[in-house]
């Protein structure tokens, strides 16, 4: 890229050729006069739209982000200024391709974020306006959003999540066969007819490729029917070949009327030229806006002329990134004089509307959450074959160390009290093995439910009933059978059903734990140290290890919270009352009774509430953390 002086026969020409670009600028954002009316999403229709393309403009759009917490404990406190992100941004976008270009860290995701209103309000200021009207409460709910990272349910076919999509986001009015067709039309129009019955693919599981995969997030959003579809970096990871098949799929969408408005970095001019308008950001400030066509002329205005072949992109770019700092300087403020900058200031308000329609049951949203919840449940080995493989050994491990426990003095009552122990201990840590999978699914949540997918009361209490219950109930039958008749507990059903119950509560409990930890931290590494660090506490405190009356006072409340201390107190006492302890196994000298036991061990047991009050307690801190982990949802950051 080189500059050169220009001649005025050039500098003639190019005037003229701007003065006409200008022109098409002026028709193209210059919307509000043109505005379709009565706009309704979601129409019957099995068109994308349901009109010639929804305008949105922006106004003074500025944005500062202010320091972390980590980087004001790092600065000790000290006063810092907080940094701009976008400086003074106006302008607007109708039907079409509308591409925000820029290098890295100029504001392109967060213009877009704040146009699809999922940026945090503080330290923000301007106005963006559909149709020339504020945005309402529900807008975000009536857009599509594909965002960089590819989000979305691995275990499910490319058919199954576009049907989910359509049977939580479309309206009640929506017939089954209406939904079908539909998605048979977004497949159709994807190209994905190849992979319609292929899952996604997971780590453990080979699936579509990566264009396929976006190209089925892209039809996720497409269920809809939205008149403004955003993307972040739409491109991002993809090979140059499936990045145009992509972007074709796009234009070909913006050609039924669809506002598509993306971010994106560096495309090739196989890319560019599918564009309509460009929105050049340079360190959030606008550089160039107007027709992608138009930014050659207008840039050799300014003195940088494009050699042959150029890709206009790159050209673009390398003028902002490798000239001189005071290059993009030139191109800001030559900007602000032009006649583009005081064509954006020509938004006015006017009688046009962009209505939405959201209408949904809860009972349906439940429904179709839970159908999917039991499908990624069954269907991830990690999740439900592991969970049996790992209680099935662990039972026979425990049954072999532990078998045929002899009910006499030397060794009946430390193997006893050991194996209770033993059990609890690595009932509850095994639980541990849920924290990944709630980890990763905590960016598919955020993604939905800032999308309208469903209410969080509505993932909450399916990911209870589908997955962590059931995942937890039968590991638990299968580890009790095998356990209960390998160790050779009293036999008799009243005190198996204790057993059993106690298990699962206690894995229950551990659940809960990693479900709550999984909503309050996003690395899993660190989740799962804190998920450990809670169990260590507890398991210090059950008794087993320590006199509790020998500890500090100061201490000793924190018995009062330890689940492992009230499950080991249910199984000791559900196996050691009524309990005769002899001398060999044929003796009939049998000088202890496990009544002694429990009274050494300070473990209440005259009546049956002594023993069910323990699990009233377990019951009681499980509702506390699951609770707790319902109001992390809700308050979950869900915008950046």
């Amino acid at each position: 890229m080189k500059t050169h002086p220009l001649t005025d026969e050039e500098n003639e020409h190019i005037v003229l050729s701007l003065l006409h670009q200008v022109g098409s600028v002026h028709d193209n954002i210059a919307f509000v006069e043109s505005a379709p009316t009565d706009v309704t999403v979601n129409s019957s229709s099995h068109r994308y739209n349901t009109s010639t393309g929804i305008k949105i403009s922006f106004h003074d759009i500025n944005y500062h982000v202010g320091r972390t917490q980590n980087q004001r404990l790092l600065s000790c406190g000290k006063s810092q200024p907080s940094q701009q992100i976008l400086c003074n941004i106006s302008g607007g976008f109708s039907s079409g391709m509308n591409a925000i270009l820029g290098p890295s860290g100029c504001g392109k995701s967060s213009l877009l974020d704040i146009l699809a209103d999922r940026k945090d309000q503080n330290g923000l200021s301007g106005r963006v306006l559909v149709s020339g009207r504020p945005r309402s409460k529900t807008y975000k709910y009536s857009i599509g959003y594909v965002v960089q990272d590819d989000i979305i349910s691995g275990t499910l076919t490319v058919r199954e999540n576009l049907m989910f999509s359509a049977n939580v986001r479309l309206q009640r009015s929506k017939t089954k066969e209406q939904r079908n067709e539909l998605v048979d039309k977004i497949i159709r129009d994807l190209g994905l007819e190849r992979c319609a019955d292929t899952r996604i693919g997971t780590h453990f599981l080979r699936g579509v490729s990566g264009g396929e995969k976006r190209r089925v997030c892209i039809g996720m959003e497409l269920v809809l029917s939205p008149s403004i579809l955003f993307l972040d970096e739409p491109t991002s990871g993809l090979d140059s070949s499936t990045a145009e098949n992509v972007m074709k799929c796009l234009h070909k969408l913006s050609r039924e009327g669809c506002t598509i408005i993306f971010s994106i970095h560096q495309p090739r001019y196989s890319i560019y030229k599918l564009f309509d308008t460009v929105l050049l950001l340079s360190s959030g400030h606008t550089v160039y806006f107007g027709p992608a066509n138009g930014i050659l002329s207008y840039f050799a205005l300014q003195g940088f002329k494009c050699e042959e072949h150029d890709n206009p992109a790159d050209f673009a770019l390398d003028v902002i990134i490798h000239c001189n700092s005071r290059s993009s300087t030139v191109l800001q403020q030559a900007y602000l004089k032009s006649v583009m900058c005081s064509n954006t200031e020509n938004f006015t308000l006017d009688d046009q509307s962009f209505n939405e329609i959201i209408s949904r049951s809860r009972m349906d949203e439940f429904y179709y959450v839970c159908i999917r919840t039991l499908r990624n449940t069954i269907r991830d080995p990690a999740m439900a074959a592991s969970q049996i493989i790992v209680a099935t050994l662990l039972a026979l491990l425990t049954g072999l160390v532990f078998n045929q426990m002899q009910a006499t003095v030397e060794t009946g009552v430390q193997n006893r009290l050991g194996a209770i122990f033993f059990i609890v201990v690595n009932q509850i840590y095994s639980t541990a093995t849920a924290l990944e999978p709630l980890v990763q699914e905590r960016a598919l949540f955020i993604h939905e439910n800032v999308s309208g997918y469903y209410r969080v009361s509505t993932f909450f209490f399916a990911k209870l009933i589908c997955d962590l219950l059931p995942m937890r109930l039968i590991p638990s039958v299968i580890f009790s059978v095998i356990t209960y008749s390998m160790t050779g507990f009293q036999v008799s059903f009243s005190r198996f059903f204790t057993y059993l119950l106690t298990i699962f509560i206690s894995t229950v409990f551990g659940s809960a734990i990693c479900f709550f930890v999984a909503s309050l931290i996003p690395i899993f590494v660190v989740a799962l140290i804190v998920v450990v660090f809670i169990f260590v506490l507890m398991m210090i405190f059950s008794g087993f290890l320590i006199d509790l009356q020998s500890i500090f006072p100061f201490l000793r409340w924190l018995q009062w919270i330890s689940a492992f201390r009230y499950a080991t107190n249910l199984l000791t006492i559900n196996e050691f009352r009524n309990l005769t302890f002899c001398l060999t196994n044929n003796s009939h000298i049998c000088p202890i009774q496990g009544e002694e036991i429990l009274g050494q061990r300070d473990i209440p047991y005259g009546n049956d509430w002594d023993m069910w009050k323990n699990f009233v307690a377990l019951i009681i801190m499980i509702f506390i953390f699951l609770t707790m982990a319902f109001i992390q949802l809700i308050r979950m950051k869900k915008v950046k």
